[in-house]
């Protein structure tokens, strides 16, 4: 046999017998979803294509080193090809991934559901609606990208929602100089959620705390979160974490796991690679957080996506107790539980991108 053919075979051999031989790992950390299990064989299954398109998906969530192989793919896509655009993220200057930000589509939907707060409650509420990075540091852009059209869109939110909507992105460009977004995941980073919190803070006519009242400290300094799975890059970059520390005793308690803490933070969400879990414990339909100290004043209930994560220990300060809601999960009703335990403020805290995308919103009635 020719040796141009005998070496491909080879290749194929071992690559085959790697995959029957290989453990099959249930769930991708990489990716943060679940994998492909081994299709149902049945004469139903068959007929459908369902085994066929299954055994397909099964194939590619267990290849032999599927996440190297990625990882290449996504080098030869950027740097071979000239690609720029990637499973939805832009590669930017300066080697920076900002992810794409598509115009809303239930604007309409989503200010009627936060307005039911202030036609069933007598809570004071309030809005605050982030920019993704990539409307705070358009420049880096690559050319062809669109505007992102985000400014527009919260326009249009502010001017249909009827609360004391709070603008956090002029303060946000006014310090973009700072790290204020993850590079290899979509969240803002502590200090992007700092700057937030003191324009939210002032309009809700707290005095906000400067960073030397607090506590920085680095937890860890190899943070590659959603965006580094989507472009498979960058395995020799990564993103610092850091947590803001004060002296104030909180009881922290997660009602659907029945769990207290004293702290904001899971660390031991730092030794794998979802590392933004650790702040506020990862996902929780209700938490309620206590301050203990003498100088807090009221309540407060939150309803916000992740974005909000690190952004609460800093509001936590200024009252006695806070509500956080994740209304994906939560099944009670919001406005129900305000008005029962007489919930003075609201906050309704999302990240532009999120607010249209995740329907945990249409949890508010």
């Amino acid at each position: 046999m020719n040796k141009f053919y005998i070496l491909p075979s080879a290749a194929v051999v071992i690559l085959l017998i790697a995959f029957i031989i290989s453990p099959k790992k249930e769930f991708s950390e990489n990716e943060n979803r679940y994998l492909q299990d081994f299709p149902e064989l049945n004469s139903e299954t068959l007929l459908s294509g369902d085994f066929t398109g299954g055994l397909g998906t099964y194939i590619e969530d267990h290849f032999p080193l599927r996440d190297g192989f990625m990882e290449l793919n996504g080098i030869f896509s950027v740097y071979a090809l000239g690609q720029k655009e990637i499973n939805g993220v832009y590669v930017g200057e300066d080697g920076c991934f900002l992810e794409k930000y598509s115009k809303p589509e239930r604007i309409n939907e989503t200010a009627e559901k936060i307005n039911s707060l202030t036609e069933k409650t007598d809570s004071k509420i309030y809005c605050a609606l982030a920019p993704t990075a990539a409307e705070i540091y358009k420049e880096k852009l690559p050319a062809f990208a669109e505007e992102t059209g985000q400014l527009e869109a919260l326009k249009e939110y502010y001017s249909l929602i009827n609360a004391d909507n709070i603008d956090i992105c002029t303060a946000l460009y006014e310090n973009k100089e700072e790290k204020l977004y993850y590079n290899l995941d979509h969240h803002w980073t502590a200090k992007g959620a700092y700057i937030g919190y003191r324009e939210i803070a002032s309009e809700m006519g707290l005095e906000p705390f400067d960073e030397d009242f607090f506590d920085i400290e680095q937890v860890t300094d190899s943070f590659k979160g959603t965006i580094y799975s989507k472009v498979n890059m960058g395995a020799d970059q990564a993103d610092t974490m850091e947590v803001y520390k004060s002296g104030t005793d909180f009881t922290v308690s997660y009602t659907d796991t029945e769990e207290t803490t004293d702290s904001f933070y899971n660390f031991d969400y730092l030794d794998q690679k979802d590392k933004y879990s650790m702040y506020l414990n990862n996902l929780h339909s209700l938490i309620e957080i206590t301050n203990n100290s003498q100088g807090a004043r009221g309540n407060l209930a939150v309803i916000k996506d992740s974005y909000a994560n690190c952004l609460i220990p800093f509001l936590a300060e200024h009252y006695k107790t806070v509500y956080v809601f994740d209304t994906r999960y939560y099944r009670g009703s919001v406005c129900s539980f305000i008005n029962e335990n007489k919930i003075e403020d609201v906050l309704v805290l999302y990240n532009l991108n999120t607010i249209d995308e995740d329907l945990g919103i249409d949890g508010i009635y």
